[in-house]
């Protein structure tokens, strides 16, 4: 497929002209270069930003102001589907795979997933194929990895890696913190916390020692005998029913799970 951004294809061809006020119109020729390369190279869908003419054919879409377009290019593609068209703003289905031409600027994100993924970048002792492949896509765009330290995100059966992956764009990233959670997720990731544009959240107070448990030792039944018969009286205030509830639980996990 051809670079997202044709324009950078477009500037091979030095044919402009400049008008008194300054303004710079694209030639129909560096359109014609565009064609012409994408012939040679046989690519199937063009995707395409700011083009000098658009057509009125079923292998294009554009949005209203003909700024953001695809063009299906190839011979043998699937049709295009699910089409959907705003100012600035184009998508389509193609075999499977969604093209999107957007010039609405950008805007700012926050992303965070777990995406199975190795990278040497954010701490694995390598990088695979499914980590070279983000490598590769967020090099494209303006957002920076969050992620901090060596701590493993993801723990099972003693062995653990780093998977759970948080971006941020650039202009958030720079008042962001991230930090791995000691609360207990019952889960084989960890709790993630992310504070982006302020200072960060300060956790509350605990009344001892916070503790971590290792939850590739977690015994259900023994968790569940442990809270057999919990109850809270009616008379309780909130409060003394929540530190009951608190301590209860907090026996529990020491019953059924080794700490850290």
């Amino acid at each position: 497929m051809i670079d997202p951004d044709s324009r950078v294809l477009w500037k091979l061809c030095p044919l402009t002209v400049e008008f008194p006020d300054g303004m710079v119109v694209w030639q129909w020729a560096a359109q014609d270069l565009l064609k012409q390369t994408v012939r040679e190279l046989g690519s199937e869908v063009a995707i395409l930003s700011e083009p000098y003419r658009v057509e009125s054919r079923s292998d294009w879409v554009t949005d209203r102001t003909g700024k953001a377009a695809l063009w299906l290019c190839g011979v043998s593609v699937p049709p295009m589907r699910d089409t959907r068209a705003v100012e600035g703003f184009v998508r389509a289905n193609v075999g499977g795979t969604w093209m999107i031409s957007d010039l609405r600027g950008r805007s700012n994100v926050v992303i965070g997933s777990d995406f199975n993924a190795w990278a040497e970048e954010w701490g694995s002792l390598y990088t695979n194929a499914r980590g070279r492949t983000i490598l590769e896509a967020i090099a494209l765009l303006d957002i920076v990895l969050l992620n901090e330290g060596s701590q493993h995100t993801f723990n099972r059966a003693g062995a653990g890696s780093i998977i759970d992956l948080s971006f941020a764009s650039s202009s958030l990233s720079r008042s962001s913190r991230w930090r791995i959670d000691e609360v207990f997720t019952a889960s084989d990731h960890e709790a993630i916390l992310l504070t982006v544009g302020g200072p960060p959240c300060q956790s509350q107070p605990m009344t001892g020692p916070g503790k971590a448990y290792r939850q590739d030792t977690f015994r259900t039944q023994t968790f569940a005998s442990a809270l057999e018969g919990l109850a809270v009286s009616e008379l309780d205030s909130a409060d003394v029913a929540a530190n009951k509830l608190a301590a209860r639980l907090e026996e529990a996990c020491d019953q059924s799970m080794q700490q850290r």
